[in-house]
C-alpha cells in the first residue's frame, strides 16, 4: 500500500463532499487515522451488500457463515484471520465467543461460534506465489436463501476488463469510478478513512472491533496450540 497515493485520494474525496481533515499512517501493515484503526472491510461494497440482505429481509434466519481468504506469500496470516474474524462478527451481527483452530504452515482452518450461535467456518492461508493477487469471498447460509458475495459456480473473483498487449494479458477490475490507479486495497482503505472524517463516531467502535477481532485472531492460535477450543471473555 502507498500512503502517499491514498492520502491524495483521501483530500480529493475531502476537498468533493467535506469532511475533516485527517491522514492516513500505516503500522505494521495497517492502515489508521491518528490513533482509529481502519477497518476497511466494514465499508467494502461486497460486504455492506450481504450485511443489507441480511437486515431486509432478502435473506431470513441467519445459521452459518462460511468464509476463506488466499494471500501470497509472506502474508501476516494472523492479521488476515482477524480481519475475517471481524467480517464475521459484522455480518453475524454479534461477538466472537467461543473459536477452534488447526494451522499448518501458513494457513489455519478456524470453526467460530457468534454471542447469537451462528457459526462460522474461516479458511485463510498465506501460500499462493508472491506477485499472484489475494482473494476472498463470504458465503451466508440462512433458514431461507444464500448469499455470496462471488460468484457461486467459481467461488473467485472476476476480472471486468481485460488487456492483451506487449505485457501479455493484463486484468483490471473497476470498483470506484472516483479512486483510479489504487489497488483493491488502498481504495476500501480511503473510502474507510473518509467515511470515519465524515463520521467520527465509528472511532470508538472500529478501535474495539479491531481489539476484539485481534483478541479472537490469537485465541485461534492458542486452540490449535493447545489443541482445545478456546472461549473468549468480555
Amino acid at each position: 500500500m502507498n500512503a502517499k497515493k491514498m492520502n491524495k485520494g483521501l483530500d480529493f474525496l475531502r476537498d468533493k463532499y467535506g469532511a475533516r481533515k485527517g491522514e492516513i499512517t500505516i503500522k505494521d501493515g495497517h492502515c489508521f487515522v491518528g490513533a482509529t484503526p481502519l477497518m476497511p472491510q466494514r465499508v467494502e461494497r461486497k460486504i455492506v451488500e450481504l450485511k443489507k440482505m441480511t437486515e431486509n429481509g432478502t435473506l431470513e434466519g441467519v445459521s452459518t457463515l462460511r468464509f476463506a481468504s488466499f494471500a501470497p506469500k509472506g502474508a501476516n496470516v494472523e492479521a488476515i484471520l482477524a480481519r475475517e474474524l471481524d467480517v464475521a462478527a459484522f455480518l453475524g451481527a454479534a461477538k466472537v465467543v467461543r473459536v477452534m483452530a488447526v494451522a499448518n504452515g501458513p494457513a489455519v482452518n478456524a470453526l467460530v461460534k457468534l454471542a447469537n450461535d451462528v457459526n462460522c467456518s474461516v479458511e485463510v492461508s498465506a501460500g499462493l506465489p508472491r506477485g499472484e493477487a489475494a482473494y476472498d469471498r463470504h458465503e451466508i447460509i440462512c433458514a431461507r436463501g444464500v448469499g455470496s458475495d462471488q460468484t457461486i459456480d467459481t467461488h473467485t473473483p472476476h476480472a471486468s476488463i481485460r488487456v492483451s498487449g506487449a505485457k501479455g494479458m493484463e486484468e483490471f477490475t473497476d470498483v470506484d469510478t472516483e479512486l483510479f490507479g489504487m489497488t483493491y486495497e488502498e481504495i476500501w482503505n480511503v473510502r474507510a478513512a473518509f467515511a470515519l472524517l465524515q463520521n467520527p463516531a465509528l472511532a470508538k467502535e472500529w478501535k474495539a472491533a479491531y481489539a476484539a477481532a485481534a483478541k479472537a485472531a490469537a485465541a485461534c492460535l492458542e486452540a490449535d496450540g493447545a489443541k482445545a477450543a478456546q472461549n473468549l471473555k468480555g
